[in-house]
C-alpha cells in the first residue's frame, strides 16, 4: 500500500511538472534557474564566511580590523545578499503568473473531459463524485502543487548546500541530522493519506451540500424557497452536513497533530545532541572555534530546512494525491502549439445539409438507466420517411424522451440498432450533427439573444441575417427587437443590461435555436409546453410549412396536437404497443382512442340545447 501511494506521488508530481511546462516553459526554467542560483549563493556564503572569519579569529580580535580581506569580504556577501534578495523577487513574479496558466489548463482539462462523457455517464454517482473530485483539485490545486514542489525543489537544494558546507566542517554530524528529521518525514507522510482518504470519503457529502448552496442562492429557486419557507430547513441540512465535516476533520486533526509533535519534539531532541557535541569537542580543542561556530550554524540550518520540508510534505503529498483525481479523470492534455494556448476544443462543424437525409430505422431498441433495474425502452422498432412528421406519444414514464434520445444519437442502445438509409450508424457523434432537438427542459442560456440562438451551429460563425429569420420563424424576433439591445442584450437580470423572458419566449427561443441548426432531422420533445393555447395551436398547424424537407419526431402528451402526423407510435411501459394515423389508431379503439376520448371529453358539450 505503501509503495503505491509512493508511486501515485511520484506519478502526481510528473503530472504537476508537466502542467506548468506545458502552460509556460519560459517561466518554467527561470524559475528553476534562480532556485538553483540562490541555493549555490547559501552554500557558498557558509564557506567563505567558515574560512574568511576563521582565518581572521585565527590571528585575535585585534587583527580584525587590520585584514585587508574582511572588508571586501563583507561587501561581497552585501551584494550578494541584494543580489539574490532580487532573483528571489523575480522568481516570485513569474510564478505569480505561471500558477494562473495553470490554473487555466488543469479546469480546461476538466472541462474537455466532462465535455467529452457521453451522456449515460451523468446518470451515474460514481461519475458525478469524480467529477465533484476533479473540478475541486482543478481550483487552485494544480497551482498549490507546483507552488509547493518549487518551494520543495528550493528546500531540498538548500538542504544539499547546507549539506555539502556540513560534510566539508563536520561531515560525521550529517547522518544524525538527517535521522532527526525521519520521525517528522513519516509523520507527515501518514497525514497526508489520512487527508486524501477523508477527502473521497466526503464527495457525496460535499455534492449536496453544493446542491443546496444553488438552491439557496440562486435566482431562479429564489421565489418558492420563499413561498414555501424552506430557507430554514435547508439551511439546517446544510449544516448538518457540514457538521460531519468538521467532525471528521477534528478527529483527523487530533490524532496526527499528537504524532506531528512527538516527531518534531524527537527531531529537536536530536538536534540538541548534536550541538551538545560540537560544544564538547571545542571546549575539549578538539575542533577550532571558528569551525564549531560555523558547525553549529550548519546544524540549525540544516535542521530547520529538514523540518520545514517534511512539515511541507504534508501540503504537497495532500495537493499532489489530490491531482491524481484531477488526472484520472481528465484526458491528457493535449501538447499545445503555444505553451499556455489552449486548442480548440472539437473539429470546426461541418455543414449540415437540410435534404438526402433519406430514412432512419430503428431496430429492437432496448435502454436501461444506469443503476435503474427496469429497461426505460423495450425491443422499440420504428421508421422515420424522409419529409414525415412522426409523432411518439403515451403517459408519463413511458419511455418517450428515451426514446428520443436514442434517436437522437445522445444514449447508446443497450441492444438493437439504428440505420441510416439502411447503413448501421457507428457514429454517434456524425449522427448529432444533422440531428436537432428541443427538449422539454431546454437550457436557458443565460447570454445574449443572440448566443442563444447561434448556439444551434456553434462552431460556425455566428450568420445575423441567418439568426433573424430564426428568431422570425420561431414567433420571437419580434420581442428580441424590443429589448434593450437587442440580439445582444443578456438574457438574465444578474447581469448589467439584462431582461428577463417570459417561459413561452425562452420556449420560442429554443425552436429557434433548432431552426438555426437547419438539420434534416429534428426532434421536438413537448415543443409548446411553455406557449398559450393558440399560439400552439398555430405551430402545429404550420409544422410542415416551417419544417419543410425535415424529418420531424414530435413528442407530445396532448393528443390533438399530433392529429396531423404521418404516423403515431403509441408507448406504454417502454414498447410500442400502437401505431397508426390519427384516424387509423381512432378507428381500432384501442389504448390511443382511450387516451385522446379521455383528454377530448372535458370539451365536449353533451348538453341538450
Amino acid at each position: 500500500m505503501a509503495e503505491r501511494r509512493v508511486r501515485v506521488l511520484w506519478s502526481s508530481a510528473a503530472f504537476a511538472a508537466r502542467l506548468a511546462w506545458l502552460s509556460d516553459r519560459r517561466a518554467v526554467l527561470h524559475v528553476i534557474s534562480v532556485q538553483v542560483l540562490l541555493a549555490g549563493a547559501m552554500a557558498g556564503g557558509l564557506v567563505v564566511m567558515q574560512k574568511v572569519f576563521g582565518s581572521v579569529l585565527a590571528h585575535g580580535p585585534a587583527a580584525a580590523g587590520r585584514s585587508p580581506v574582511l572588508v571586501p569580504v563583507v561587501i561581497a556577501l552585501l551584494v550578494t545578499g541584494a543580489a539574490a534578495g532580487a532573483l528571489r523577487l523575480s522568481g516570485t513574479a513569474r510564478m505569480a503568473v505561471l500558477t494562473v496558466k495553470v490554473d487555466r489548463l488543469a479546469a480546461r482539462m476538466v472541462l474537455e473531459a466532462a465535455a467529452a462523457a457521453e451522456l449515460p455517464r451523468f446518470e451515474e454517482p460514481d461519475f458525478h463524485d469524480r467529477l465533484q473530485r476533479a473540478v475541486f483539485a482543478a481550483r487552485r490545486q494544480p497551482a498549490t502543487a507546483v507552488i509547493l514542489l518549487v518551494t520543495a525543489f528550493q528546500a531540498a537544494l538548500t538542504v544539499l548546500a547546507v549539506g555539502g558546507a556540513f560534510l566539508v566542517m563536520a561531515w560525521w554530524l550529517f547522518p544524525l541530522v538527517v535521522f532527526g528529521a525521519l520521525p517528522a518525514i513519516r509523520a507527515a507522510g501518514d497525514e497526508r493519506s489520512a487527508h486524501h482518504d477523508l477527502h473521497h470519503e466526503l464527495s457525496e457529502n460535499r455534492r449536496l451540500r453544493e446542491y443546496l448552496e444553488r438552491l439557496l442562492t440562486g435566482r431562479g429557486e429564489a421565489r418558492e424557497i420563499r413561498a414555501l419557507d424552506l430557507a430554514g430547513v435547508l439551511t439546517g441540512r446544510w449544516q448538518d452536513l457540514y457538521a460531519r465535516e468538521i467532525r471528521d476533520t477534528e478527529a483527523l486533526v487530533r490524532v496526527h497533530a499528537r504524532r506531528r509533535m512527538a516527531a518534531q519534539a524527537s527531531g529537536m531532541a536530536v538536534t540538541c545532541v548534536a550541538v551538545g557535541a560540537l560544544w564538547w569537542m571545542a571546549s575539549r580543542h578538539l575542533l577550532s572555534a571558528p569551525l564549531a561556530g560555523a558547525a553549529v550554524a550548519g546544524v540549525w540550518l540544516l535542521s530547520v530546512r529538514l523540518n520545514t520540508f517534511a512539515g511541507m510534505l504534508s501540503g504537497i503529498g495532500d495537493s499532489l494525491l489530490r491531482l491524481t483525481d484531477l488526472k484520472t479523470f481528465a484526458a491528457p492534455a493535449p501538447a499545445p502549439g503555444t505553451p499556455g494556448t489552449a486548442t480548440a476544443l472539437v473539429p470546426q462543424q461541418k455543414p449540415v445539409r437540410g435534404d438526402g437525409f433519406g430514412s432512419l430505422r430503428a431496430e429492437r431498441l432496448c435502454y436501461t438507466y444506469p443503476g435503474a433495474d427496469i429497461p426505460a425502452v423495450r425491443e422499440v422498432s420504428l421508421e422515420l420517411g424522409p419529409g414525415q412528421v412522426v409523432a411518439l406519444v403515451g403517459v408519463n414514464g413511458s419511455g418517450k424522451t428515451t426514446l428520443a434520445h436514442l434517436l437522437a444519437g445522445l444514449y447508446p442502445p443497450d441492444s438493437g440498432r439504428l440505420l441510416h438509409d439502411g447503413a448501421a450508424i457507428t457514429d454517434l457523434t456524425a449522427h448529432r450533427e444533422r440531428t436537432a432537438v428541443v427538449f422539454q427542459d431546454f437550457t436557458r442560456y443565460k447570454l445574449p439573444a443572440l448566443d442563444n440562438i447561434a448556439f444551434g451551429r456553434p462552431h460556425a460563425t455566428a450568420d445575423l441575417r441567418r439568426v433573424r429569420e430564426a428568431a422570425r420563424r420561431a414567433g420571437a424576433l419580434d420581442f428580441l427587437q424590443e429589448l434593450p439591445e437587442d440580439l445582444h442584450t443578456p438574457l438574465g437580470k444578474e447581469f448589467a443590461g439584462g431582461a428577463d423572458l417570459s417561459g413561452g419566449q425562452w420556449q420560442r427561443l429554443a425552436l429557434a435555436r433548432a431552426f438555426y441548426r437547419d438539420a434534416p432531422l429534428v426532434i421536438l420533445d413537448e415543443p409548446t409546453a411553455a406557449l398559450d393555447a393558440q399560439a400552439e395551436e398555430q405551430l402545429f398547424t404550420s409544422l410542415r410549412q416551417l419544417f419543410t424537407s425535415r424529418t420531424v419526431v414530435l413528442i407530445s402528451h396532448r393528443l390533438r396536437s399530433v392529429r396531423h402526423a404521418d404516423r403515431i407510435y403509441v408507448l406504454r411501459a417502454g414498447r410500442v404497443i400502437e401505431q397508426g394515423s390519427h384516424d387509423a389508431l381512432l378507428r381500432k379503439g384501442g389504448h390511443y382512442a382511450t387516451l385522446f376520448r379521455t383528454q377530448a371529453s372535458p370539451y365536449q358539450d353533451t348538453s341538450a340545447p
